[in-house]
């Protein structure tokens, strides 16, 4: 063997290995886009493709699963958007979850021209901050209550019970004691 042979096989060598990992680093695994735009139309049409998403998890998109956000919408294998049934009102947006077992990631897609749908998420949370009626916390104040750890069975033993007096119309509750040395 001539001494310049090793070094060229140490060259080539580190010339495939940088190859091979130049072709994983240009690979980001997750949605290629992750906010996409579309045009609210007067209707959605049941199982006519909307959008193709592109998702990759860099090892072949083994076992993809998507799921939307909305119960009206599903993503087929091929990536392609397409609503379940007629449909003229969404929301703003939808997020498609997608996920293999090497990644996983959420896009973001909002509907240019819709409108809020009754009761979505942000609603709920607008009206528990401005609701007139304050939150209170439930409490029941009891006394200590002694028993000693080598009592009989049964076990665990009740002590007492929540009660409401059925003659008051009003939300009162009372914890009643049922052991003899409560009093």
């Amino acid at each position: 063997m001539q001494p310049a042979t090793p070094l060229v096989l140490c060259v080539l060598l580190s010339q495939v290995l940088l190859l091979t990992s130049a072709e994983d680093l240009d690979c980001t695994p997750g949605f290629q886009q992750k906010v996409f735009h579309i045009d609210q139309p007067a209707e959605f049409i049941e199982d006519q493709a909307i959008l193709n998403l592109t998702f990759s998890d860099c090892k072949g998109n083994d076992k993809l699963h998507y799921e939307v956000s909305s119960p009206y919408f599903r993503v087929n294998t091929d990536g392609s958007l397409v609503a379940l049934r007629n449909i003229t009102a969404v929301g703003k947006t939808l997020f498609v979850h997608a996920r293999t077992p090497h990644a996983e990631d959420m896009a973001e897609l909002v509907i240019v021209g819709g409108k809020d749908i009754q009761g979505s998420l942000q609603d709920i949370f607008k009206f528990a901050r401005t609701s007139p009626v304050p939150r209170q916390k439930r409490s029941i104040v009891v006394s200590p209550i002694l028993i000693p750890e080598n009592q009989r069975q049964p076990f665990p033993r009740d002590v007492g019970k929540v009660s409401q007096p059925k003659t008051n119309a009003k939300a009162c509750f009372y914890y009643e004691m049922s052991i003899h040395e409560a009093n």
